[in-house]
């Protein structure tokens, strides 16, 4: 059933529209018994092939319902509709079908780039403007900080690392924090892959607690073959900065003895989002262990939009010098990016010696392919465009994306998207 679902927004040119009207009983209630006929027809239209996108009429109205299609992929239409645009219909439908549907109202037909309503014609940028413009000065979807210096070169040279003995089943390890929030699925698609995933939590109600969160970890880095830290907000991600209770756990001397010892048989680590702020903040990356850091290293920081963001951006596989990225040079993907300290900063002397070593392994790209620089194509502002780094050897891939959030189903207003299957890569490496 999942390729019968459609999304919203006006799918192509020359399509009709039509309102498909919820009629309530006499005392405003739902009217049920038509609601059930008239979705069943809808949805059987739906597999058939005939509708290929509907729209709610809510708050706003036909007037509010039409702009949100058309705006989505900036298809305008002519409509002609004559009773109040602008009050909710509340279980009503506007339907954009391939084919005539005698038993809806016809509103009118798709085409162009302006909205026009009974002869009024209005400009579906100018609208789009509008709308964003509203709530900009206190709600900023744009940031003012546009980075100006040229973007440094990355290479794309094939990983030298020597392989590991072979493994039949790869065993994963997924440290939990408290506030980590994609554990499950990032056990998914290791499991997906061919790996045996290990779970632990990471548990600080009291010293004894603590200890034996310790003693856990040690012993699971240590039957690892992959240690993965997934993305969420570790500790409310105080204080004042993300990522600061995962670094003082790695930093505890045993457990950094065990996650060195995991990477010097040959094994791979991975952090993404959460999971990549402490990578870099406790050395592992770029600089493959566990160290202090000083004022020249690498950071991570808020986003320069100054709040969270929720978005799909466009990431260039730039290095496959890491496992994790093996046969995936040059290639483009669309990734989920869900975060509030985002932005990858270090210095023009550091981000060339990254570069030079092609440890700058993803940035973020726009429509036609060039290294962004600015929102909305660099959702955080990082330096230099990048998205992803590894250590010298490859062995440690960091990134702010959530490729593990694509699901078969899931973001279909996207179809261009794919799954960026770093996991099976990072598997298979062992096999």
């Amino acid at each position: 059933e999942l390729k019968n679902i459609i999304s919203p927004e006006i799918k192509s040119e020359g399509s009709y529209l039509y309102l498909a009207e919820h009629v309530p009983n006499a005392n405003g209630g739902a009217n049920y018994t038509q609601l059930n006929a008239m979705y069943t027809d809808i949805h059987q239209r739906i597999v058939k092939g005939d509708i290929i996108s509907a729209q709610t009429v809510k708050d706003g109205g036909l007037a509010a319902a039409l702009f949100k299609m058309a705006v989505g992929n900036g298809i305008g239409a002519v409509i002609q509709y004559h009773s109040d645009c602008f009050i909710p219909l509340l279980g009503s439908l506007i339907l954009e079908s391939k084919v005539e549907l005698a038993e809806y109202t016809l509103l009118g037909k798709t085409g162009g780039n302006h909205l026009s309503m009974n002869d009024i014609h209005f400009d579906i940028a100018e609208l789009s403007m509008a709308w964003e413009n509203t709530l900009e000065p206190i709600f900023p979807a744009k940031s003012k900080n546009v980075q100006a210096t040229e973007v440094a070169k990355a290479l794309s040279t094939t990983t030298s690392i020597r392989k590991p003995n072979t493994v039949q089943t790869p065993r994963v390890f997924i440290p939990i924090f408290p506030g980590t929030n994609c554990e499950y699925e990032t056990e998914h698609v290791f499991v997906d892959a061919g790996a045996e995933v290990h779970t632990a939590l990471f548990r600080n109600y009291n010293e004894k607690a603590i200890q034996e969160s310790i003693a856990t970890f040690i012993s699971e880095i240590s039957a690892a073959q992959i240690m993965m830290i997934p993305g969420g907000f570790s500790a409310g991600d105080e204080p004042d900065g993300s990522a600061k209770y995962i670094v003082s756990v790695l930093k505890n001397s045993e457990i950094k003895e065990a996650v060195h010892a995991l990477l010097k048989r040959g094994g791979l680590i991975l952090g993404i989002c959460n999971g990549f702020q402490a990578l870099v903040k406790s050395g592992l990356l770029p600089y493959g262990q566990i160290r202090d850091l000083d004022d020249s290293s690498a950071t991570m920081t808020f986003n320069t939009i100054g709040r969270h963001i929720s978005q799909t951006a466009h990431v260039q596989v730039k290095s496959d010098k890491s496992p994790w990225l093996k046969g995936m040079k040059n290639k483009k993907f669309i990734v989920p990016f869900s975060h509030g300290e985002g932005r990858f900063y270090a210095s023009d002397t550091m981000v060339k010696e990254l570069a030079d070593n092609g440890q700058i392994t993803t940035q973020y790209i726009d429509f036609e392919g060039n290294i962004a620089l600015d929102m909305p194509y660099n959702p955080n502002g990082s330096v230099h465009g990048i998205e992803g780094i590894t250590d010298a050897t490859g062995q440690i891939y960091g990134r702010m994306g959530h490729p593990e959030r694509f699901r078969v189903g899931l973001m279909k207003n996207i179809p261009e998207m794919e799954f960026m299957d770093i996991f099976k890569n990072g598997v298979e490496w062992f096999k």
